[in-house]
């Protein structure tokens, strides 16, 4: 919806809605002439996505292509058929042989749902059978029969690269295992209100203050990391060096005595305090600029929601609420009770109390983000809640007045003002235990320097999923990429934002495609 409102929004300022077909043709066009390749089948639908591949195969033999034509269904609109006249005005064009370089992909765009039917089937199988040999395949806008709204497959057919006008489509983001490189071309598009912002490295290198030639340790933050219980010390150490690696000054665990030692060996650089189990009033309050919460606690102890509200209280600063302060805060039914326990709502209503609404960020996974939805509804039943990955973290933030960000592919974070920014970068490397702890430490510096929750949050989710794609990228694959791996490329990305600020000025984002292996 976000996308057709944006073609409908910049077409009132142009002539005809042909001018921004023609802009996007050649757009594409020129992208794909900077290639090596000099050949490529284009696939051509009955909509204005096929109107799109008509005039970049025009262009293509007009900048001295070989290119040939499969068409799937004469066009339905009126500019599609333009398009066609003016690509055949040097003369129609030839139906794939097999031996072109490239695949074009042009039969299905944003406006289309559900499952392909007819000719549009048979052209998808088709292009399957020339993908089979050496031939690169290139989606234009999304991948055919890849909704673009929810992401959901109908068939499609996996591209290498995916040129995307204007924008980025939330469906190009939740299946990246689909859409190859994804690259944004600028073709005019006003900005959309309301929408969700993509994180892009300048955003970050803004967001993050620049170390004082001055500074010591004191100057560049103190953060406590609360966690750390009985045979869980590793989240707390996994936060500490995450915040060790995005340059914070100072860090302090606060971990159960059991893990004291743990903590003293794995992370010397942080001092280390002990507290009481089911006690909180150990960890002083006075000595951090920011605090994490939740790294290695045990959210299903029943004392523990006591104990995070009795922080809370304790400490009026900036805070990142992870892992077992958030699990705390479901809503589950007692089995000897015939009700459920006391209303899940309330649990929130006194999160929103204690967090006054300071700078606090809450990051929740998929799993944790329903259990606190599910105690938002009074339901005992949050496997069963279905999680609107771009809508569902607003509603949780304004309920709650604090930021909400819900990991995962891609990473959504929510201020509680309704601003939205989403951050796609990332793969399948972060999919394993500690990764959260990690972010966790990671957004803590970024707090305890004086970044706001939400770009602090944004900043941390791009650094993390970026050095994932740094991780992935050196081990030749996914598997096999250790927390040990991640933690480095986490300290080698903040030195790389420039580099990352200054790519190709034709594409607004380039995203690599997401390792399958």
């Amino acid at each position: 919806e976000g996308a057709k409102y944006l073609d409908a929004r910049t077409i009132e300022t142009l002539p005809d809605s042909y001018t921004l077909m023609r802009r996007a043709g050649v757009a594409a066009a020129e992208w794909l002439n900077a290639r090596q390749e000099r050949s490529a089948a284009v696939y051509v639908g009955p909509g204005n996505n096929g109107g799109d591949g008509w005039l970049i195969a025009g262009f293509l033999r007009d900048m001295g292509w070989n290119v040939t034509v499969h068409e799937a269904g004469e066009p339905r609109t009126t500019d599609a058929s333009r398009a066609r006249s003016d690509a055949e005005r040097g003369g129609r064009f030839a139906p794939p042989s097999g031996s072109e370089a490239l695949i074009l992909d042009a039969l299905l765009g944003v406006g289309s749902s559900g499952a392909p039917r007819g000719a549009i089937v048979d052209a998808l199988q088709r292009m399957r059978d020339l993908r089979r040999g050496d031939a690169t395949v290139i989606a234009i806008d999304l991948p055919s029969a890849v909704d673009a709204t929810t992401g959901e497959d109908f068939g499609a057919l996996a591209a290498d690269h995916t040129l995307s006008f204007g924008n980025v489509k939330r469906g190009q983001l939740l299946r990246r295992d689909m859409i190859g490189e994804l690259h944004v071309l600028d073709i005019g598009l006003h900005d959309a209100p309301n929408e969700p912002a993509l994180v892009r490295a300048a955003e970050v290198s803004a967001w993050v203050p620049a170390v004082a030639p001055d500074a010591w340790k004191g100057t560049r933050g103190r953060l406590a990391i609360v966690g750390g219980a009985p045979g869980m010390a590793g989240a707390a150490v996994i936060a500490a060096r995450g915040a060790h690696a995005s340059g914070i000054g100072m860090v302090r665990a606060d971990v159960a005595a059991e893990s004291a030692l743990v903590l003293q060996i794995a992370a010397p650089f942080a001092t280390v305090n002990t507290w009481r189990t089911n006690d909180s009033s150990d960890v002083d309050g006075a000595w951090p600029h920011a605090m994490v919460i939740g790294p290695g606690l045990d959210g299903s102890n029943a004392s523990l929601r006591e104990r995070v509200l009795a922080l809370l209280y304790a400490f009026a600063g900036p805070v990142v609420l992870d892992a077992g302060a958030l699990t705390a805060f479901h809503h589950v039914a007692r089995p000897d009770a015939e009700d459920l326990e006391d209303a899940g709502d309330d649990h929130l209503e006194a999160l929103r109390h204690a967090l006054r609404g300071r700078e606090a960020l809450l990051t929740p996974h998929v799993g944790e983000f329903r259990g606190l939805l599910a105690a938002r509804k009074s339901s005992s039943t949050s496997n069963a809640i279905t999680v609107s990955r771009f809508d569902d973290p607003k509603t949780l933030a304004r309920a709650l007045n604090a930021t909400v960000l819900l990991k995962g592919v891609p990473t959504v974070v929510a201020a509680p003002t309704g601003e939205v920014l989403v951050s796609a970068a990332g793969n399948p490397a972060l999919a394993m235990g500690g990764t959260g702890d990690l972010l966790a430490g990671i957004a803590g510096a970024l707090l305890a320097q004086g970044v706001s929750a939400l770009h602090a949050g944004a900043a941390a989710a791009w650094v993390h999923g970026t050095a994932a794609e740094y991780a992935c990228a050196k081990h030749g694959g996914c598997r096999g990429v250790t927390m040990e791996l991640l933690l480095h490329e986490v300290t080698n990305v903040w030195p790389r934002l420039d580099a990352h600020v200054s790519r190709a000025p034709h594409a607004l984002l380039d995203l690599p495609a997401v390792p399958t292996r």
